[in-house]
């Protein structure tokens, strides 16, 4: 099911004290988004769907995200604008510009064949478990478990005797070895001597989670169908793309249910640091004392349900959900309801405001009910609420105007056109213009040029004015591209071949070299968007929370005013 990924910008920098909150403990890296890595300075990505309802044992991985230079011909796999579903206007006049994610395609594929009834583990990669060592515990590595296996068996064969019987001594000093050599070694083992017949038949990461597999009976007890959306083109004029039925739903069925994630409001806001003086907060402040201005909101508060008035945020990450588009509520086929899965901690709704933001785990969850018969294929809406309504509103009044009076807020960090259009046709059959043509027929100032080349490991031989002049060779890699200019192009048996210059830092060593690249082809060669040059990055979209049906969120939670100060002074 391809999935959603919204881009956190520079996270860290806007709410330095996130780390230690919930929302911390889910976000991929930037490169799991199709030029992620290059969109921002400090990206953090949210994948709902199988990017945040899979756990992972590092031992026991069987699938993974797919590498986007899969996942289509053009190279933008993630980007729904390369897709069905793309807007019918790019250009400033688009008041929904920026408002959504422009990354859908996010996928996942299995690694190894997986059995019925397993639990699917996803890599989060060594760096994720050390750093949560004081919280979690000791986890071990995939080659610690195969290191350990390895022990048991030449154990077994050195001590038994065929009986499958090991000394308990002989076990003890193994164990000892093994903490000595490595405290994520000695976790991977059993810690008592009679469990190591099962430990070696099925293995030592399968023995330390044995309940991964379980029965369909098990599964159709305790778990629930999320499987009944998929995403496609929305069907509602601004929306990109939607959720659809994949099968009949009758009124009153639940279509799907969904855990939530609690954040707090402020860990989405965007702040930029302005001259004291130019905003009016204070009289007595100096001319040289800085405050910081709030100046928007990430995206993911677009996709984060509550209310207007409250500084809690939850956001829903079963499959497909985010893609549920709003509608009238004459025109709404479904609402959301408290989850009646026993799972949900319903409890949790009479916890103070303060309790709920420490939580650092999870219990909530929706329950999205068909209000009407929902037919296979139709699209699934949405009533968001009065107040998401009324802010979308004003946002289109305050869009017509700005674009009127020619305001500074619709030119700050924008586009003239969305640069992956520009990428497509000059992706497709069109040449890539040197530095010396740029002068005459310069790219629109949001683009810049990728070369997809990866450095080799040796020193260079052949070095020229200081430039390692080197010929291309076949990558599959994105983050192998890097910046580059394209000095020369020739044709040679109707092909366009290019010559280009980079410079590459290598990120061990911190070393720069500088490259001459020779025949590169076409294919090698990207137009794309410089960082925060994305519509989702300028100034003025529209964001707003999503609202809950009247009755449904604790008015114990609601603790804001119409109005907050949105000026902080910097320590």
């Amino acid at each position: 099911l391809p999935e959603i990924g919204i881009m956190l910008q520079d996270k860290d920098a806007h709410y330095p004290q996130g780390s230690d909150k919930l929302l911390a403990q889910y976000p991929w890296g930037p490169g799991i988004l199709t030029g992620g890595h290059r969109e921002v300075t400090t990206g953090a990505v949210m994948v709902p769907g199988l990017g945040m309802l899979a756990n992972s044992h590092l031992g026991l991985v069987n699938f993974r995200h797919s590498d986007t230079w899969r996942m289509q011909i053009d190279e933008d796999g993630t980007d729904s604008l390369s897709l069905e579903g793309l807007k019918s206007s790019t250009t400033l006049k688009d008041v929904g510009r920026g408002s959504s994610s422009y990354h859908s395609r996010v996928l996942f594929h299995a690694d190894k064949n997986i059995q019925r009834g397993e639990e699917l583990f996803v890599n989060y990669g060594d760096e994720w478990f050390t750093a949560r060592e004081s919280w979690i515990g000791v986890i071990p590595s995939a080659k610690n478990y195969e290191e350990a296996d390895r022990l048991i068996a030449e154990l077994f064969s050195e001590d038994d005797g065929g009986r499958d019987v090991v000394d308990p001594q002989a076990y003890e000093v193994l164990l000892q070895d093994a903490a000595e050599k490595d405290k994520r070694l000695r976790a991977a083992f059993p810690d008592n001597v009679e469990d190591l017949p099962v430990a070696k038949d099925i293995g030592t990461a399968r023995f330390s989670a044995r309940s991964s597999i379980q029965s369909v009976e098990w599964i159709e007890h305790n778990g629930v169908c999320i499987d009944n959306l998929v995403s496609g083109a929305s069907t509602i004029a601004q929306a990109g793309r939607g959720a659809f039925a994949t099968r009949t739903i009758n009124k009153g069925a639940v279509i799907t249910t969904a855990p939530l994630i609690t954040l707090e409001r402020e860990q989405l806001q965007l702040w930029e640091e302005v001259d004291g003086t130019d905003v009016g907060v204070q009289n007595k402040i100096k001319k040289e004392d800085k405050v910081l201005e709030m100046v928007g909101h990430q995206l993911l508060l677009n996709y984060c349900y509550g209310h207007v008035n409250s500084s809690l945020l939850l956001f829903p990450y079963s499959p497909t959900v985010n893609f549920i588009n709003h509608c009238s509520k004459e025109e709404a086929n479904a609402e959301i309801v408290w989850s009646s899965y026993p799972y949900h901690k319903g409890e949790w709704l009479n916890l103070s405001l303060k309790e709920m933001k420490e939580l650092q785990k999870t219990g909530l969850m929706f329950d999205i009910v068909a209000t009407k018969d929902i037919g296979l294929g139709e699209e699934v809406l949405l009533y968001y609420g009065k107040d998401w309504e009324n802010s979308w509103n004003e946002h289109i009044e305050d869009w017509t105007t700005a674009e009127n009076e020619q305001d500074g807020m619709m030119h700050k960090n924008v586009t003239d056109t969305l640069g992956v259009h520009l990428n497509q046709r000059s992706n497709s059959d069109s040449i890539i213009l040197t530095v010396e043509e740029q002068k005459i027929q310069p790219y629109p100032p949001y683009l810049e040029t990728v070369c997809r080349f990866k450095p080799p490991a040796e020193k260079c031989q052949d070095e020229n004015n200081d430039y390692c002049t080197i010929r291309w060779s076949l990558s599959m890699n994105e983050m192998h591209d890097n910046l580059c200019d394209v000095i020369s192009r020739s044709s040679i048996d109707g092909n366009d071949w290019y010559f280009a210059r980079m410079n590459i830092t290598n990120s061990t060593s911190n070393e720069t070299t500088r490259y001459h690249v020779e025949f590169l082809p076409r294919y090698a060669i990207r137009l794309i968007n410089r960082e925060y040059t994305k519509d989702q990055y300028s100034r003025g979209v529209f964001r707003e929370v999503i609202g809950l049906p009247e009755g449904l969120f604790p008015d114990h939670w609601i603790d804001l005013k119409e109005e907050d100060d949105k000026y902080i002074y910097q320590d």
